[in-house]
């Protein structure tokens, strides 16, 4: 096993940087017109967008328009995901290349969720990084080699970006940055990775930055350190309460933020110190980014973010249901789209709490699966449209290796039996557990959720909630805001049974949802037969991702699905529509795990725009 350990990984990035030329003015934001009654939606078979290669060149110039629903809630880089994106970056991120890029990348992924795939990574402020581990002296070893040249961005409207001046970002700036993360109490990383604030991290050469930490942590820190801690100037977050304020950030990233009004939108301009340079296709080794601006339209209303999709104010839109995309491309035939695996607010299996009565018994939560009719679900409220999520994770391209659908050849019969609607069986396991009359129970809802195919929460698990009383089982549908369910779920003190949220695939081999405080962890497990699987698994991790997840579907997917710690649900697919004008782009949604984004790579094609009259 030492031997084993005693391996390192190298990752090697792009070529250093290069002149940049000055960017145009941006485009003046533009507010998205009043939009008309929708009509009635229209069920569509989903179908999958085929990408074509870009012919033309790329061109410089034009504003790339978006919409959200709400506010940041965030500005400074400590949290989880900041809202400083792109502004800032992390130290690598994914290779744009290794996705469709346009039809010029090789598609090893889709870029379609929040992968970290390192091996599909890239150095970004790093130009290389090596891990190893010492099994002798319990210790991992993190070294990265920072990228010189590279600048912050130079904002002369900006009282904090003139402190900063445009100067060289430092190996200073990293080992800053990264005990900032593992040191200060408003971090995430801090509250949520204890074992990382022992981390011991110093500069060991003009670019070099080495960190040094336990042994069990060095697969955690790989993720922290490397993916999700945004780099920026001390000086900055020291004089200005650690950049909380929008008008405070600087960063390095291929945008910088210009403006903020809260309730209406957010304007990045072109960063003209960016180092990096387009790595793919008929722009190959151009200076990026293309783009002038990217705006940012705060739309709280959905209906409002589709007509202005509809309308050409809005060049792209993410995250829509198969209703609201069949609607909108019967509507406006000329929209591009792509298909991924997700759902508008549901997927994920309700999880039951195992650390008491009723659901410490393995047989009283398989007699709550079998009671309920999954498939008769997806046929009465969705069409016979969705595919039945197993736990934990999504079925993705990235990491279909762990995934284990109800489908699958190498599902074990006993757990095939679970998916297989049975309440006789169901009646017999709680009469087995000492519940011949059933019980009383009751589950976390969102009052006002609502889920894949427009399907609320509370209309969901009604038709749960009568299916569990055939067998005997009195659910309860504890109805709180949204709010309140997000604040129950944090603190873990929801009763018996709590609706949830998908931990990050990415973060398989952390096992967040197995073991530990987090959110994700709702059955409270700290089950022996996990915990040394996740110790296998983290280990494999330090050398050999691919046979991470090989041992994770074994030991792991198979073991918690036969252990019926969730109530499955139906997940959906989700949509991703834009413009044609926007060239280069093949619907990815994040380029990494976290903070990663694709703007920067993508041109505006203002002539074609204006030849479809918009």
């Amino acid at each position: 096993m030492s031997g084993l350990m005693a391996l390192s990984l190298v990752m090697a990035a792009c070529a250093p940087a290069a002149p940049t030329p000055t960017p145009t003015t941006p485009v003046t934001p533009a507010t998205p017109t009043t939009p008309t009654t929708p009509t009635a939606p229209v069920q569509e078979t989903p179908q999958k967008e085929t990408v074509k290669p870009v012919a033309e060149a790329p061109k410089y110039g034009g504003a790339l328009t978006r919409t959200v629903g709400t506010d940041p809630t965030n500005w400074g880089p400590l949290g989880s995901i900041a809202a400083t994106t792109p502004a800032m970056v992390d130290l690598w991120a994914g290779d744009w290349a290794k996705g469709p890029a346009g039809g010029y990348g090789t598609s090893e992924t889709d870029w379609a969720h929040s992968y970290d795939r390192w091996d599909l990574n890239k150095g970004v402020i790093i130009e290389s990084v090596k891990w190893s581990a010492d099994a002798a002296k319990n210790e991992g070893t993190i070294v990265y080699q920072i990228r010189q040249g590279i600048r912050y961005g130079l904002n002369p409207a900006s009282e904090a970006s003139r402190l900063v001046g445009g100067r060289v970002l430092t190996a200073d700036d990293v080992v800053f940055s990264l005990k900032t993360r593992v040191t200060d109490p408003d971090s995430y990383i801090y509250a949520a990775n204890i074992e990382l604030r022992t981390a011991n991290i110093t500069k060991t050469g003009p670019w070099e930055v080495t960190i040094k930490l336990p042994l069990a942590a060095l697969v955690t820190g790989i993720l922290r350190f490397t993916d999700a801690t945004l780099i920026y100037p001390p000086e900055v977050f020291q004089r200005y309460n650690k950049m909380l304020d929008w008008k405070t950030i600087v960063g390095t990233g291929p945008f910088m933020l210009t403006e903020y009004i809260p309730g209406s939108q957010i304007v990045y301009v072109r960063n003209p110190n960016y180092f990096e340079k387009d790595p793919v296709g008929p722009g190959k080794d151009n200076q990026l980014p293309y783009l002038d601006a990217l705006r940012t339209l705060i739309i709280p209303d959905a209906s409002t973010r589709l007509a202005a999709l509809r309308t050409g104010k809005v060049d792209h839109q993410t995250d829509l249901s198969y209703l609201d995309t069949a609607q909108m491309m019967k509507q406006v035939p000329a929209l591009k789209k792509i298909e991924r695996v997700g759902s508008d607010g549901r997927g994920t299996p309700a999880m039951m709490r195992t650390d008491k009565a009723p659901f410490n018994d393995v047989r009283v939560r398989r007699a709550m699966v079998m009671a309920v009719d999954i498939k008769g679900i997806r046929d009465s409220l969705f069409g016979g449209l969705g595919s039945i999520n197993t736990y934990p994770y999504d079925d993705s391209k990235g990491y279909h290796d762990i995934y284990l659908g109800v489908d699958d050849p190498d599902l074990p019969a006993s757990t095939r039996e679970l998916f297989s609607y049975n309440p006789d069986k169901a009646k017999q396991l709680l009469k087995d557990a000492g519940y011949p009359n059933g019980f009383k129970t009751s589950i976390l809802v969102n009052s006002t959720g609502i889920g894949y195919g427009g399907v609320s929460d509370v209309d969901y698990y009604s038709v749960v909630k009568d299916m569990l009383a055939k067998v005997g089982v009195d659910l309860t549908l504890d109805l709180k805001t949204n709010a309140v369910v997000n604040t129950t779920r944090i603190a873990r003190t929801h009763e018996a049974i709590a609706t949830t949220t998908t931990a990050p695939v990415a973060t398989f081999y952390l096992g967040i949802a197995f073991q530990g405080t987090s959110q994700y962890n709702l059955s409270m497990l700290n089950d022996p037969v996990i915990n040394a699987a996740l110790d296998e698994v983290r280990l494999a991790a330090i050398t050999d991702m691919s046979q991470a997840r090989k041992i994770f579907r074994e030991k792991i997917s198979k073991y918690v699905l036969d252990q019926a710690f969730g109530i499955p649900n139906i997940q959906g697919v989700a949509y991703t529509l834009w413009w044609p004008w926007l060239k280069g782009y093949s619907g990815e949604r994040t380029i990494g795990y976290d903070n990663s984004t694709w703007p920067q790579y993508i041109w505006y094609d203002q002539a074609l725009k204006k030849s479809m009259g918009y």
